[in-house]
């Protein structure tokens, strides 16, 4: 039986999360709805995505504005991390939170890569 959507999702992030120093990891669509996630159980996994769905519009808002053109990515540093968000198509954001002094040059090589992964699969018809 051929693998679903979800599941191929599922080892996407399950893959990214091996990258190392990442907490969250999940896809989200743009209007703020949770597809799938590895999130520890202290986070509220739909609350997370209704929040990084809204900082992508936010920004997509003000690049618009701005007339400095689409968003590729945004990276908010905290005491006690950094929230990756990743364009997966028009449709999804891959989000992640990395650890505090992660190696964010690698987390962002690999977020791009499987940020184009999600996107091929959920353009499938």
């Amino acid at each position: 039986m051929p693998e679903t959507k979800k599941e191929r999702l599922d080892k996407i992030l399950s893959r990214f999360g091996e990258v190392g120093q990442i907490r969250a990891v999940g896809v989200v669509s743009k209007e703020g709805l949770l597809i799938t996630s590895r999130m520890p159980p202290e986070m509220n996994e739909r609350i997370v995505a209704a929040l990084c769905s809204t900082i992508m519009a936010s920004a997509e808002t003000a690049s618009t504005q701005m007339g400095i053109g689409a968003v590729n990515d945004i990276h908010v540093k905290t005491d006690q991390g950094t929230i990756l968000l990743q364009p997966a198509g028009e449709k999804a954001v891959l989000i992640a939170l990395a650890e505090t002094g992660a190696q964010l040059g690698l987390i962002m090589m690999e977020i791009e890569v499987r940020a184009k992964q999600v996107q091929e699969i959920l353009e499938e018809v």
